[in-house]
């Protein structure tokens, strides 16, 4: 029998996968774009030739306060080369008045060690760098209410500022329509109380909030009204290529300079689906596969790709279990996406719960398997998601389900496509 071997992502490196040739469908990929030759200059052409705004240094003054929103630990942002371009471009700047604030969400905080890996010892030993936390309430201000009726409160050193940098990285998100952006505001500096409402059921189950749609998405249109209302004067974003090098810069205006980078993007990322494959194997690396919590991206990335009744098999290393506590804690205390749903209907829906949703929803006409190696995960109950060791196990098991003559589709680098179903 014939074989055809993929090298999928996988942790810090890649998995291959062997699959026999009468069975694969299509290995689906994307125009990836080169990495720049030289990095730190077009970062710093970026800042001082922006799209529709003043150049970053004259932006700023002498004696302004200055927070810089940088994305956490759990997003491939090279946020070390975009912050020293910008303190470069910022002499004129005390370094008393600027703050790195760590745009967590409602993640955790990130670690000393995390920080240097983010950020590097000199920016450390320079400027001060904290991590916001959501639910504290002391380090949280007011700031009103946007249109949609959600209260927007932001860390409060972020509110003081005079002036507010956003930095993240471009790519598509699973219910925003793509990261960067205002995303760095929201949910990325907000309390706890404002990102649930961002994230409503309402919001989450509208039929534009999904991959690649921004225009009519409520949540995204929601994080711009509340970004303008902070403040968000300027932001620096980059599109990575699949090696996570730097292919695009864009910068400037929090809309104008976002859009023009998500427009970059979809012009190397749109990929036409012919025909829904029997099973889907799908992986993206590090570090969305640093725990289960965001590992679930790819799986939602490859929904489109595989038939109702299909199955769609995670590669995700997981080296940190399944992250956010109560995650680990929905996780393992449901049998089926049913019951998923019927605690949410009872009990309320939170943002913090956003991945049960969407699992849940793909659970009810899909199966999932994961493949890890992580002891942890087999605390999930077979009846809601399997769990194995091994790719040669889960595909055992997924041509023993939908017959020896199924079509298997691989998406390497899966959250880096956007779907289009011909």
């Amino acid at each position: 029998m014939k074989t055809r071997t993929i090298p999928m992502p996988f942790d810090r490196g890649y998995l291959d996968v062997t699959v026999p040739e009468e069975n694969l469908q299509k290995i689906y990929t994307f125009t990836d774009p080169p990495g720049l030759e030289d990095e730190p200059k077009e970062i710093e052409r970026s800042l001082r030739d922006p799209v529709q705004t003043q150049p970053v240094a004259s932006l700023v003054a002498p004696n302004d306060t200055v927070s810089i929103l940088v994305s956490d630990i759990t997003r491939p942002v090279p946020s070390e080369k975009i912050v020293s371009a910008l303190l470069r471009e910022l002499p004129h700047v005390p370094p008393k008045n600027v703050t790195v604030v760590i745009a967590t969400g409602l993640h955790r905080a990130n670690t000393r060690d995390e920080l240097q890996t983010m950020l590097g010892p000199s920016i450390l030993n320079e400027v001060r760098v904290i991590n916001h936390d959501a639910f504290d309430q002391e380090n949280l201000d007011d700031v009103g209410q946007t249109s949609r009726g959600t209260e927007l409160s932001i860390n409060s050193h972020v509110r003081k500022a005079d002036r507010i940098i956003a930095t993240g990285y471009i790519e598509p998100h699973e219910f925003a329509g793509f990261t960067g952006g205002r995303k760095s505001l929201l949910p990325g500096v907000s309390g706890a109380d404002t990102i649930n409402h961002n994230h409503r059921l309402e919001n989450m189950a509208h039929p534009k909030a999904k991959i690649g749609v921004l225009e009519g998405n409520p949540i995204h249109e929601d994080a711009v009204e509340a970004a303008r209302m902070a403040g968000v004067d300027f932001i620096v974003n980059v599109v990575l290529n699949r090696d996570n090098r730097i292919a695009h810069v864009v910068a400037g205006d929090l809309v104008e300079a976002h859009q023009q980078g998500v427009d970059f993007y979809n012009s190397h990322a749109r990929v036409d689906i012919d025909e829904p494959a029997d099973i889907v194997i799908a992986s993206s690396g590090y570090p969305l596969d640093i725990n289960l919590y965001q590992a679930v991206k790819p799986v939602i990335a490859a929904e489109p790709f595989v038939k109702a009744g299909g199955i769609i098999i995670l590669l995700a290393h997981c080296q940190d279990g399944f992250g956010e506590d109560l995650f680990h804690r929905w996780m393992t205390s449901f049998s089926s996406p049913h019951d998923v749903i019927q605690r949410i209907q009872k009990e309320g829906y939170r943002a913090d719960i956003d991945h049960c949703y969407l699992l849940a929803r793909i659970l009810e006409k899909r199966e999932i398997v994961i493949v890890s190696d992580q002891p942890a995960l087999r605390e999930i109950q077979d009846s809601l998601i399997k769990t194995t060791d091994s790719i040669e196990k889960a595909l055992d098991y997924g041509l023993d389900r939908k017959g020896k003559h199924a079509h298997i589709a691989c998406l390497p680098h899966a959250t880096r496509m956007i779907p289009v179903l011909r």
